[in-house]
This record gives structure tokens, sequence and C-alpha cells, in this order.
């Protein structure tokens, strides 16, 4: 399975924090948000991991080299033009008929990668798995109705206060139906996009669920709480 990490965006709702590094280069108990991640997937045994940078892809590319220090093996893909989460995958992935790992930069994660592997595997009959979980910050995150595994829709709630929602964790294994739907000629996003697109195409997405670390760390508010919080 290929492995695709997702961090070429301004940072727009990081700044002032992201005003002068990327958004996944920003550190976090004394590492880059990006660091943790290449961890986490070394030790989850992915050795080959491609990055899908943009904004200030230099700082990123002259911090982590080839990779050797981490283990693994880091290739680059370098955005000319904003292309979206999906459009850099399809960029970079598009002719792959192996399914693809695809995990956003701006996360946190502690979990055990084994056994959503394994659900992506037994529900082969599905576009896409996706891990949800039930997020502490419903108004802004992609949410989900889930029935027995299988994702019905997906809908935004600005309303939303408490935590009972499922949400997107913006970790994703893709299979190539998924790649297909991805247009080539103009920006798109998984959650808004292509994803209730392959719902509408009569695709089935799974829904892997976990209460397990994984901390979207995209804004000012939320990366100052999760570092007291995982600090106290």
């Amino acid at each position: 399975m290929k492995v695709l990490i997702v961090a070429g965006g301004f940072g727009t709702r990081m700044r002032p924090l992201s005003q002068d590094i990327p958004k996944p280069m920003l550190k976090i108990f004394e590492k880059p948000i990006l660091e943790h991640l290449i961890i986490w997937l070394q030790s989850s045994g992915f050795k080959e991991i491609t990055l899908c940078l943009g904004h200030k892809a230099d700082v990123v590319s002259n911090y982590f080299g080839k990779g050797e220090t981490w283990g693994v093996n880091l290739e680059y893909y370098i955005e000319t033009e904003p292309r979206g989460t999906a459009g850099c995958v399809r960029d970079t992935c598009g002719n792959l008929t192996e399914d693809v790992l695809v995990v956003y930069g701006d996360l946190f994660i502690s979990m055990n990668l084994k056994p959503f592997l394994d659900f992506h595997a037994e529900n082969s009959g599905s576009a896409a798995s996706l891990i949800l979980f039930k997020t502490d910050h419903p108004r802004d995150s992609d949410l989900v109705r889930l029935e027995n595994s299988q994702i019905k829709n997906f809908y935004r709630d600005p309303e939303a206060e408490d935590s009972k929602h499922l949400a997107c964790a913006a970790v994703w294994a893709l299979r190539k139906p998924i790649l297909d739907l991805i247009p080539k000629d103009r920006p798109s996003d998984f959650g808004r996009d292509i994803f209730p697109q392959a719902l509408k195409r009569g695709l089935s997405l799974s829904g892997y669920v976990t209460a397990e670390i994984l901390a979207d760390l995209g804004t000012p508010e939320r990366f100052s709480a999760f570092e007291k919080r995982r600090l106290q």
C-alpha cells in the first residue's frame, strides 16, 4: 500500500503561527507535527512515504532529506498550483492500481494502525475505508452518518455542540474507484467533494470508529488545547 501525507496547504487557519513555516512543521512536544507522523508510520511498518507539498516545500525537504534518520525513504511531490487535498493525491497516485493510505499533515496520531488496515482488507467491496471518531469540534468538521460500518452520508452542522457526532479523522485507505473520481482540471477535497460524490454514484464507503488519539491541530485553538491537555 502506497502512503501519502498531504501537507501542501497554505495553513491559512493557523496564522499567524504558520506565517513563516508550513503548518505541518509547527512543533508540538519538541518535534514538528510531520515528524511525529513519519515516526508513527514507520513504527506501523511503512518505510516508503510520499509527501505532497506546496507552500514552503523547501522547509520540509531541507529538514527531512531522504528520510534516513527516521528509517524511511521519503519521496516528494511538489504542487505547482493548489490542487486541494484530493487533487494532489490524484496527481501523485492516479495511475496506481494498488491501495493508497492518505494521512493529512496537521494531525497528531497515537493509534494502532493494524486493526484499521485489517478492517480495510475485510471490506474489500468498499471504494474506501475512513477512520472516524467522536469529535470535540463538530461545528467545523466533516460529519458522518454510519450504519453497520457503512457510511450513509456526510453533513455539516454549524449548530452542533456535543461530541456524539462522528467525524472524519482525515486518515483513509483508498481504492482505485475513488482515485478515478478526482478531477484532473480543478481543485477538490475528499470530505467536501469526492466522498459525497462516491455515495451518489453508488460506491460503498466503510467507516472504522476509534477512540484512540487522532487530534486535528489545524487551528491555533486546537493546537494549544491539545498541547495543554497532553501535558497535564
